[in-house]
């Protein structure tokens, strides 16, 4: 499967996929979740069913590494950036200063269309 760029915005977003026990291959290539800390980790933790992940074999290695990541707190936390669509999104200080920070390092009117529609979908620009 081939995820199209600009499809998901976060971590949590990719939790559906956990569903799809038979998925082996997966691209997320170009899609702004691969920017995220820990993102391969977090995939293949995710849907253990994965052999390979953006063209690159899922090793035994990287598997260890994902679960002692996110088997608990880790997991917990990358979940708890998720919201409800119609709710108020509940900014932190931290969001607060990455959002203020995005805006001043955005250079073009495209950067802050993509920021503002980052913002729009519950995603914090850096996380």
């Amino acid at each position: 499967a081939v995820v199209s760029t600009q499809s998901t915005g976060g971590l949590a977003d990719l939790r559906g996929l956990s569903k799809l026990s038979r998925l082996k291959y997966l691209s997320l290539m170009r899609n702004p979740v691969a920017a995220k800390p820990h993102y391969r980790s977090y995939v293949i933790y995710t849907c253990p069913s994965v052999r390979v992940l953006d063209y690159k074999r899922v090793r035994e290695q990287e598997r260890v590494t994902a679960r002692k990541l996110f088997a608990g707190k880790k997991k917990a936390e990358a979940e708890a950036k998720t919201f409800t669509p119609g709710e108020p999104v509940k900014q932190t200080p931290a969001d607060k200063e990455a959002i203020k920070a995005a805006i001043a390092k955005a250079s073009s009117l495209d950067e802050i269309r993509r920021l503002e529609m980052m913002l729009n979908s519950g995603a914090i620009p850096g996380f």
